[in-house]
């Protein structure tokens, strides 16, 4: 990498940090003068710096989101702005007339892309899942918060899971009941309550499930079956009761988007489960391809953004830019209607998730031609 390829490079990374440092500025200013009562609701009597002091706990939280959603957009205009900026100031000329070609701009300007695309990467596969329940906390509070419990099934063992309230952090959900299918796990209708019932991942051998504290009815007044006895157990020492099962904390609280803030391996291993219903899985397969394709379409949109910024026949470089904006609006409005097909069922899953890659290549390749030489 020679001088001028450093120079792009950190004008690059420049743009991009100035670029999310406003947009995200802009963000915080405008949602909590919206939101700025609940802030205050939640701390009444405790004094200004405190409610200050939660205002800022909440955005640093919520700048990781906000950075998985902005990143695709920060790179693409990153990339127009260098380029802009080069034929603004008329330093793309004396690269050209040495013999150097545009696209060999291209290699730095694809290392700052892959740069960020690698701490985006790092902050949906580790940062997000680690920080989901701060999340969904309500803004304001600095502890974990209590969330109504949406009634669930495990589709493969048909129990169902409801309760009065649930706490993400703590895996607990309070006053409990699970709901046994008959005849399949017990032979006459019955179902567990619990004050306190806590779900435990699974860990070497150990299956995942949920440890069920003092409930009701005793293990020995079920009338379980042979399967039954493979998915419910009795503790040894008290009366608690284990049920085994893969049905996970968060499918019980907005499970229509908290599977977005799972890790990459997280997912797949739900979506394998067997424990969720087929609406579910295939939105949650989708949101999968989505994640697997985002890379190709960030460093396509690159590709793109430099040849209709740098065309070799234009009336100036407002028109370029605006031509640019244009083309990736469409692209993207395309990316979004197949992936709305998509989840009506009428094309598959991966065919809509994949459709917008091939597209982008094809434009891609369409363009490589008409770039300035």
């Amino acid at each position: 990498m020679n001088t001028f390829d450093r120079y792009l490079l950190k004008r690059f990374w420049y743009v991009a940090a100035i670029g999310f440092v406003a947009a995200y500025g802009l963000f915080v200013v405008f949602d909590a003068f919206t939101n700025v009562d609940d802030f205050r609701n939640r701390t009444i009597g405790q004094g200004t710096h405190i409610t200050i002091l939660r205002m800022a706990q909440h955005y640093v939280f919520q700048a990781f989101p906000f950075f998985d959603l902005i990143g695709p957009i920060l790179i693409v205009l990153s990339v127009m702005a260098v380029f802009a900026i080069l034929q603004r100031q008329n330093e793309i000329y004396p690269i050209l007339s040495a013999g150097v070609p545009t696209w060999r701009l291209a290699v730095p300007i694809t290392v700052g892309a892959l740069s960020i695309l690698l701490l985006l990467t790092l902050n949906q596969e580790m940062i997000i899942p680690e920080v989901a329940d701060r999340l969904q906390a309500p803004r304001g509070t600095n502890k974990s918060a209590a969330h109504a419990v949406q009634t669930t099934r495990d589709y493969g063992t048909n129990i169902e899971f409801s309760g009065e309230q649930l706490y993400l952090p703590e895996r607990k959900v309070q006053s409990a009941e699970f709901l046994l299918p008959v005849p399949e796990l017990v032979v006459g209708p019955v179902t567990l309550r619990t004050a306190e019932a806590i779900q435990i991942p699974a860990r070497g051998e150990r299956p995942a499930g949920w440890l069920l504290r003092d409930a009701q009815p005793r293990f020995h007044e079920l009338a379980l079956t042979d399967k039954g006895r493979e998915h419910v157990f009795a503790s040894q020492e008290n009366n608690d009761l284990f049920v085994k099962s893969d049905v996970t904390i968060d499918q019980l609280h907005n499970r229509t988007t908290s599977f977005k803030y799972l890790s990459t391996a997280e997912l797949i291993r739900r979506i394998r489960s067997g424990a969720i219903g087929r609406i579910s899985i295939r939105s949650q397969t989708l949101h999968l391809h989505e994640r697997l394709t985002r890379p190709l379409l960030i460093l396509l949109s690159v590709l793109i953004t430099i040849a209709l910024t740098m065309r070799k026949e234009s009336t100036g470089l407002l028109l370029n830019v605006a031509n640019c904006t244009t083309v990736l609006g469409v692209l993207t409005l395309i990316t979004q209607a197949t992936l709305h097909v998509g989840r009506m069922n009428l094309i598959s899953l991966e065919v809509a998730a994949w459709i917008p890659v091939a597209l982008s290549a094809t434009c891609t390749a369409w363009l490589a031609s008409s770039v300035q030489t």
